[in-house]
Formats: structure tokens, C-alpha cells, sequence
């Protein structure tokens, strides 16, 4: 051994002679320092040996002081100025830190904190390194990526997780990544073409990887592991930052949340870096913690904890230092779980290691002294012993060694005179954190006190006592609900499902209480689960994905319409875990690929099925987008407009093909000729939940020979048209039209021909129809009639200015509406919808002429138009459009529970206190109650009614 230490401390000194280098005194240790790597890390000792530089370039520089990112820069650069390969340079350079921290270590010339800093530094380095050198190949080949829309860069950012995020790395750690875009799109092009933003961000993350952990004759410089990621090893490798917030916001469980903790962004784009950031930080550190949230985490965290201690048995519990008994594990799981429930009121325990987030708590008054210093030093002394045992042959050792030879080498390495002073602190220190450990994550009061329920046959006082606890109204009829959810289809599938329910019945019941109405969802989940042969694997299901869980008892909580949409189409249910569901915006193209893929895996349904297919899975995620207020009310009036657009037009043909055996020439010939026009809120696009369909049929006369009358043929073709879209099956039902809007009314004809259109409009046509075709827009058909349609609402309402009778005319229209429908007061009452939508209809009409920018058909943007072009003052147009909002949210959020027109505030206390709920599903700020709740519509309703006034009156003078 002495003969070893020799001849590589000789190679050592020849190769700084012929480096002609200048060495600090260090240089007079060297033969200590050889002689703890041959003892203690003999690899790292064989290495040397065969290229005694890795030693010799460490003297050149103080080995006493601490290296920073910058100083190990500056090292790296030194390198590469003897070596002409990046690669080989790089290595070089990674195996002589390494070496460099191991005697720093063993030498005792730093402590454990500062050893596990620099190994994760170094690792930020090398990461950086080689994503710099690979993302410029790829730029080069495929040009940068850019933004679909913004035509802005898109970058990416490598986030470092687990050990190496919390800056605590180990000598033979994995490191745990994740990588993070801006946007989608596509590269602008290079040597090799050009490439989706999506393939290239995944093929450069996945060389990355296979970079940095392929094995080379020089070694290998990190194992890599991804699965931290969203949806873990399935999901994209590569994940834009929209995907990130939607998943993690809406399907995050407090593992991920655990694991959250200390990433960092180390390598990439530091602006992606900082985004990421503050995507997730609201996701990791809770605003609001109760006494429920903590026994959720304590609970979901001590259960992580024990699964890690069974997966390596209990005979070696005593002697894994990482996952045993009072082991590694115990300590960092204690601080994460602290982290999480306080990180955001104690904001200095963030994204911390483990000792500096222990000093950190001790110091904030999170922890007590003693156990402060138990941990603390219980960290440390198994953090020493980690790196001893991975330091002889670097690799991921766990477990005290049985070998004699091995237990004496690790008892020199610690200072201990024998191991078996060694093994009496480690058990004495492991006991005294296990003890800690256990007086926070398993006391009685995070015990679930559910069991009960899954125990009893018969309700009970103390059963409806805790229901009542919950916010059922009806605990007794609740208990029923839940006996029947415990109750499995078969008998043999019994145990199973008992065993499954009871997993997810604390979640239920805790989501339960949170909704706008306990009794309601319970029921409606139920009925959900009645309706399933597979009852097990939802329950399953259920407990591994909470936040879809979540996701599906919010739905069912709120709607009974879309409750029935799943259990007609229960494939809906599958949608609830995809990010598709609440990011993929509802476009026509998006809709016609779903129309696809619908009608090759149901081929023999017919096209109304494909449709009501299609139209229930866009209606299922533009609902599920509204409660959760990811889309505010205008955007979903738009979605649910393209929604209806898309049905109507793909109900041209098969109403077509109805008529095609009788008047075969006609149908053949002629039925391009008609024109389906919406009006009101489709015309508008802004629809709401719950909308009719206001719609007319406008036909240009054609010639087939007598077959058969136009205005027969098309009033025939318009009945069959409405038939077609209110006619119910399976699957529900397409639309409620309502086709009364046309011209001479419901007595006239179905169709009219354009002639009679216009001639009806510009001879006989009242104020308020003119104001309905103000709103009116093509939907579908003859492309000439979307022509002259555009033409003659020019020609017909944007000619003049109103006359002072007509705004007298409006303003009496309007008193009438609010007399017969007093009781709807969010549509028709004072300050109501209606007082916005005759404010955008009369500037329309009044300035349509001399202004054509405002000419829309969409009440909101009219204002906006207005405002711009100085039409109507900012200060009255910001809060009439702030209260159109306000008020249309809560219609749509009355509207969404039956799928029915409700334009009423209801006038008992529950079902007003449901309303509130509702509402407040979507506010970031404290809940209303149902008063406070009842003033904001007062203070909306007074708003829009006193700027409709001063509208009126202004224009009236």
C-alpha cells in the first residue's frame, strides 16, 4: 500500500514539474491526501494512478478554500486549455472535483454541508456544459424554436429536483431532472430542416440524458432520472410551461408536491427557469393550511415513508441508513412536511436543503432546540457515513457493511476507534430520530375517523353526528349513499372494494364538504358510480389520481347536467386525467379531428350519434373549463358557440339525404341553396349554457324542373333541419331550436327566400327585430347568402343615426321586457343583461354608419369598440363590462346545475348558499357569504342601470 502511495505521489510531482506549474503549499499534504483516497476511495485512488494530473492540476489552487459556481467555471476553462476534445475535457475535469471534494471530505477540511453544496454545484456546471453544447448543434441543425403565435423564441429549461435541487448531492447520487419549455410551435429552420418545438425540446432532452450517463473509458459523469416529471415515466419528457400549470394545478398530489420542494432550474433558460418557478410555487406551498390539510400531508407523507421501509424488508431496518428505522429518509421527510404546510407563511424554509431548512425552523420557532440539534447532527453523522460507504466503488450503497474489513474501514474513516463505537451512536442517534419522527407523523388526531362508517351496517347518532360534520343536510340518507358505494356488484369482489372505499372515503367526505352542495354531489356520485360494472377499478383509480378525484366530485357537485353527460357517454370519465381536457382550446379544427376519431371507433352509429359524441365531450370540457374558472364567462360563450357552428353545419347533409329519395333532382340540385342564420346570443357567440338556438333558414329560389315548389322543398328541409337537432336518443339531444325570429313569425313558412327576407325587413320590419338582425351572422350553407347578408345589414342598419323617437321607441321596448319578466333579474330586471345587450344594440345602430369599427355582433367587444373609438366614456364602459360579466357568470353558474334557462337569484336561504359556493369555486380571495354575495349583485344590477341611464339621457339631448 505505502509502495502505491509513493509511486503516486512521484507521478504527481512529475507531472506539476513538467507542467511547470506553481503550487500552494498544500503541495507539502500531498502524500496525506493520496494516502485518505487509497484508503478510503480507492477507485478515485486506481484513476489517479493512471492519470496522475487529476491530482496534480488540484494543487495549483488553494484545495482549503470553497469552490462557487464561477470558481469551477474558471476550472473547467483550465482544462479545456490541455485538451482539444470538449468531452474528454469535461470528464477530466468532473473526475478531478470529484477528487478534489473526496479529500476535502475525508481530510476533514470541510464539513458535510459544504461537501454535498460543491458536488451539486459541480453538477449544475457539467449539466450546463453539455445542454449549451447540445442545444447550439441542434439550433444549427433545425434552427431555433419558435412560438406558434407570438413568434417569440421558445426556450427550455432543465430543472434539477431531489437531492441535486436542494443542493445536497452525494458522491454517487442520481440526478433527478425535469425539462420545461416555453410554447409549442415550430423551429425556423436549419441544416436539416425544421422540426415541431414539441420533437425538438423531446430528442434534445433525450440526448442530454444519454450524455451525461453513457459510460465511457473515462467513466460516466451522472445517472439521469426523469421520472419525477408530470405523469411520471408516461408523460412528455419535454412539457411546455401551459402543461405544467394545468397539471400541476389541477392533477398534483402532495408527492408531487414533496418532490416540488427543491427544484431549481440549473441548466437552460434562466426566464423559463424563473417561469417554471412560479408555476409551481402556488401548487407546492399552500395559501391556507387547516387542521385537515395537515393530517392530509402527514398522513400521504408517512405513508410514502413506510412504503420506502417495507421495499427493503424489515430484517434490514436497523441497518439501512438511508430508508430505515431513524435513517436519512426519517429526517428529510420531517423537513419536507414542515415545508409544505408552512413554506408559504415561513417563506425562509423554502427550496432549502435539509440542514439549512432545519436551522431555518429552529430559528423561526418551528422546531424545538433539542430536536433541532438531535436532527440536525443525526443528518449529518448518516450523510458522513453515506459518502465513506459510496466513496470505496462509488456506487449506491444503503446499508452498514457486514464485512469486517469493511466495518473497520468506515469506523477509521469516521474517527472511531472501532466499530463498535460507531454502531452504538448510530443506533442511539437513528432511535432519537425515529422517536421525533413519530411524535409528529403518527399521533391519534391524524388518525382518519371514517373507519366508522365502513364498519357499521346502521346509522348511528355518532355516525349522522360526524356526517353532519361534512355538511349534509340529510346525514342519514348520506350514510345510505355511502353503504351502497361500499357495496360491491359481485360477492366475490367484496373484500376489494371494501378495502378500496375505504381508501378514498376520507378524500370523498373532505371533498364532499368543500362543494357548493354535500347532499347533491353525493348523490349524483352515486349515480355515477351505479352506473359502472368496473366499480373497483374507479375506486382505484380514485385513490392513486386525487386530483382527478377532485377534479370529478367539483363536476358532479355542480352540474347534474354534466353528471348525466358522463353517464350517457361514461368514455367522458377517461378524458378527466388528460391535459387535453382543460388546455386544448375548442376550435373547429380540434372538433372535426374528435368527429374522426369518433366515427372510426363507432362506426356503426350514425352521424347524430358521432355528433352528439363530439358535442358532449367539447360541452363536458367547456363546462368542466368554466366551474373551474380556467376560462372566464366570455370565453366560453365563444366555445360553446364554435360548439354549436360545428353541430349545425355537420347537420346539413344528413337532413339533406332525408329528402333525397322523394325529390331526388331538387336535393341533388338545389339544397346548397339554403342558409342557416343564428341570431341572438349564437349570432353574438357569446352563447350560454342552457341557450336555445335562435336560428332562421334563408333560401335562394332554384329551377328543377316541377319537381317540387322551392318554397315547398325548403320549408319541408327547414322541419326536418330542426327535427334533426331536437329529436333525443341515447345520447341526449343536439340543440332546442327556435326558429320564431324569422320573418312574419311563427305562422310564416319555415324558410323564406332571400327576396322576401329583405323585402320583410326593409317594409315591414319593427325597431326590436332590426336590433335582433343587428346580432344576426351566417352560421352554415350558401356562401352568397353570407355575402349579402353582410351587404345588406349594411345597407339596412348602418345608413343614418337613430332619430330621437327610435331611442324613445328602445328605452319603451326595454320598460315593457322588465315589466313581464320581473322575476328574472339577472337577464331582465333593472341593471340586468338585457340594459348592457340594448347599450350595445343602440351604438350599433346609432354609429354603425359614421364608425364602422364597432360593427360586431358580440355585445362585449361592441362596448369595447365603442370606448376605443371614444363612443362611450372608459369610465362607463370598464364597469358595464366588468358587470356583464359578473352577471352573466352567475346565470351560467345557475344555468350549469340542470342544463335549463334560470335567470333568477333564488329566494331560499340553502339554495342561495349554493349559489355562493358556486360562484366562489372560482375566487382566489376569501369566500363570500351569501349577504355579501347578495350585495355584489345589488352593487352590479345599480352600476349597469345608472351608466343606462346616463347612456340614454346623453344621446336623448
Amino acid at each position: 500500500m505505502n509502495d502505491f502511495v509513493h509511486a503516486l505521489h512521484d507521478k504527481v510531482l512529475q507531472v506539476l514539474s513538467e507542467l511547470d506549474a506553481e503550487c500552494v503549499e498544500q503541495k507539502n499534504e500531498l502524500q496525506d491526501y493520496i494516502h485518505a483516497l487509497v484508503d478510503y476511495a480507492p477507485k478515485s485512488a486506481n484513476i489517479a494512478n493512471v492519470h496522475p494530473e487529476l491530482i496534480a492540476l488540484l494543487l495549483t489552487s488553494d484545495i482549503s478554500k470553497r469552490r462557487r459556481k464561477k470558481s469551477y467555471t474558471a476550472s473547467l476553462a483550465k482544462w479545456r486549455m490541455h485538451f482539444d476534445d470538449a468531452c474528454l475535457s469535461l470528464r477530466r475535469f468532473h473526475r478531478s472535483e470529484l477528487i478534489r471534494i473526496a479529500i476535502r471530505d475525508l481530510c476533514g477540511i470541510a464539513n458535510i454541508q459544504t461537501v454535498t453544496d460543491e458536488l451539486a454545484l459541480l453538477a449544475d456546471v457539467v449539466v450546463s456544459d453539455v445542454y449549451d453544447r447540445l442545444w447550439a448543434e441542434y439550433v444549427l441543425k433545425f434552427g431555433e424554436p419558435m412560438g406558434d403565435s407570438s413568434g417569440e423564441p421558445s426556450r427550455m429549461c432543465v430543472i434539477g429536483m431531489g437531492k441535486q435541487g436542494g443542493y445536497e448531492l452525494n458522491f454517487s447520487s442520481d440526478i433527478d431532472v425535469m425539462f420545461s419549455y416555453a410554447v409549442d410551435g415550430e423551429t425556423a429552420g436549419g441544416l436539416q430542416g425544421k422540426l415541431e418545438n414539441r420533437i425538438f425540446f423531446t430528442n434534445l432532452a433525450q440526448e442530454f440524458c444519454d450524455l451525461l450517463s453513457r459510460p465511457t473509458p473515462e467513466g460516466f459523469l451522472y445517472r439521469i432520472d426523469t421520472r419525477l416529471r408530470p405523469e411520471g415515466g408516461s408523460g412528455m419528457l419535454a412539457t411546455p410551461l401551459m402543461a405544467i400549470e394545468i397539471y400541476y394545478h389541477t392533477y398534483g398530489q402532495n408527492w408531487e408536491r414533496q418532490a416540488l420542494l427543491k427544484a431549481r432550474p440549473i441548466a437552460g433558460d434562466e426566464e423559463v427557469g424563473r417561469r417554471f418557478m412560479s408555476l409551481i410555487t402556488p401548487f407546492t406551498y399552500r395559501r391556507l393550511v387547516d387542521d385537515i390539510e395537515i393530517a392530509d400531508v402527514l398522513r400521504d407523507v408517512d405513508r410514502l415513508r413506510i412504503r420506502s421501509m417495507q421495499e427493503i424488508g424489515e430484517e434490514k431496518q436497523r441497518v439501512n441508513f438511508k430508508n430505515g428505522y431513524g435513517g436519512i429518509r426519517d429526517v428529510e421527510f420531517f423537513v419536507q412536511a414542515v415545508q409544505m404546510l408552512y413554506g408559504r407563511q415561513y417563506p425562509e424554509v423554502k427550496l432549502a436543503g435539509t440542514l439549512v431548512s432545519l436551522q431555518r425552523m429552529y430559528e423561526s420557532h418551528l422546531l424545538h432546540s433539542n430536536d433541532y440539534e438531535i436532527l440536525s447532527n443525526a443528518y449529518q453523522f448518516l450523510r458522513r457515513i453515506e459518502h465513506r460507504m459510496q466513496m470505496v466503488n462509488e456506487q449506491q450503497v444503503y446499508e452498514l457493511p457486514a464485512d469486517d474489513e469493511e466495518r473497520r474501514r468506515l469506523a477509521r474513516s469516521m474517527n472511531y476507534e472501532d466499530y463498535q463505537s460507531l454502531e452504538a451512536d448510530y443506533q442511539k442517534i437513528t432511535t432519537d430520530v425515529r422517536k421525533i419522527y413519530e411524535g409528529v407523523f403518527q399521533r391519534s388526531e391524524w388518525e382518519d375517523p371514517t373507519s366508522l362508517i365502513i364498519e357499521s351496517d346502521k346509522s348511528s347518532p355518532e355516525i349522522e353526528t360526524l356526517l353532519s360534520e361534512y355538511e349534509f343536510e340529510n346525514p342519514r340518507q348520506a350514510f345510505s349513499f355511502l353503504k351502497a358505494l361500499q357495496k360491491a356488484r359481485e360477492p366475490h369482489l367484496q373484500p376489494k372494494t371494501t378495502r378500496l372505499f375505504k381508501a378514498i372515503l376520507p378524500r370523498l367526505l373532505l371533498f364532499l364538504r368543500d362543494s357548493p352542495d354535500s347532499d347533491m354531489a353525493l348523490s349524483n356520485f352515486e349515480k355515477l358510480i351505479s352506473s359502472f360494472r368496473a366499480r373497483t377499478a374507479l375506486y382505484e383509480e380514485m385513490n392513486n389520481q386525487r386530483s382527478v378525484f377532485k377534479l370529478l366530485v367539483s363536476i358532479i357537485s355542480c352540474s347534474h347536467f354534466l353528471t348525466r353527460l358522463i353517464l350517457r357517454d361514461p368514455s367522458l370519465l377517461e378524458t378527466l386525467g388528460s391535459e387535453e381536457l382543460l388546455e386544448t382550446p375548442i376550435v373547429q379544427e380540434t372538433l372535426k379531428r374528435h368527429l374522426q376519431l369518433i366515427q372510426s371507433a363507432h362506426q356503426s352509429e350514425s352521424l347524430r350519434d358521432h355528433l352528439l359524441r363530439v358535442q358532449n365531450a367539447a360541452m363536458f370540457r367547456s363546462g368542466i373549463r368554466f366551474i373551474l374558472g380556467i376560462t372566464g364567462v366570455e370565453q366560453t360563450g365563444c366555445d360553446l358557440a364554435q360548439i354549436a357552428d360545428f353541430i349545425l353545419n355537420h347537420s346539413f347533409e344528413p337532413v339533406s339525404e332525408q329528402l333525397q329519395e322523394r325529390f331526388p333532382t331538387f336535393t341533388k340540385n338545389c339544397s346548397d341553396k339554403v342558409a342557416v342564420i343564428g341570431y341572438g346570443k349564437l349570432g353574438g357567440r357569446d352563447f350560454n349554457i342552457a341557450s336555445d338556438c335562435d336560428i332562421v333558414f334563408v333560401y335562394e329560389d332554384g329551377d328543377c324542373d316541377g319537381e317540387v315548389a322551392a318554397s315547398e322543398f325548403f320549408h319541408r328541409w327547414a322541419g326536418k333541419y330542426l327535427n334533426y337537432l331536437e329529436s333525443k336518443s341515447t345520447l341526449g339531444f343536439l340543440y332546442k331550436p327556435d326558429a320564431r325570429l324569422r320573418p312574419h313569425g311563427h305562422n310564416s313558412p319555415m324558410a323564406c327566400n332571400w327576396d322576401s327576407f329583405t323585402d320583410y325587413y326593409v317594409n315591414h320590419a319593427q325597431l326590436w327585430e332590426k336590433m335582433a338582425l343587428s346580432r344576426a351572422r351566417w352560421i352554415g350553407g350558401a356562401d352568397s347568402i353570407r355575402k349579402k347578408l353582410i351587404e345588406f345589414q349594411e345597407e339596412l342598419l348602418f345608413q343614418r343615426a337613430l332619430h330621437r323617437e327610435e331611442f324613445e321607441a328602445i328605452l319603451d321596448m326595454r320598460r315593457k321586457i322588465e315589466q313581464e319578466k320581473q322575476s328574472e333579474v339577472l337577464k331582465a330586471g333593472p341593471g340586468g343583461l338585457v340594459d348592457v345587450e340594448f347599450i350595445a344594440q343602440t351604438i350599433l345602430l346609432h354609429y354603425g354608419c359614421s364608425h364602422p369599427t364597432v360593427r360586431s355582433t358580440a355585445t362585449i367587444e361592441v362596448i369595447r369598440l365603442a370606448a376605443k373609438e371614444e363612443l362611450l366614456p372608459e369610465e362607463a364602459a370598464s364597469p358595464l363590462i366588468e358587470s356583464y360579466l359578473f352577471l352573466r357568470e352567475i346565470e351560467n353558474r345557475l344555468r350549469i346545475v340542470n342544463n335549463m334557462s334560470m335567470d333568477g337569484i333564488p329566494k331560499q336561504q340553502d339554495e342561495l348558499e349554493e349559489l355562493t359556493r358556486r360562484y366562489a369555486l372560482r375566487l382566489d380571495t376569501e369566500k363570500p357569504t351569501p349577504e355579501i354575495f347578495l350585495q355584489w349583485i345589488s352593487d352590479h344590477t345599480h352600476q349597469v342601470r345608472t351608466i343606462f341611464n346616463q347612456f340614454f339621457e346623453d344621446r336623448m339631448n
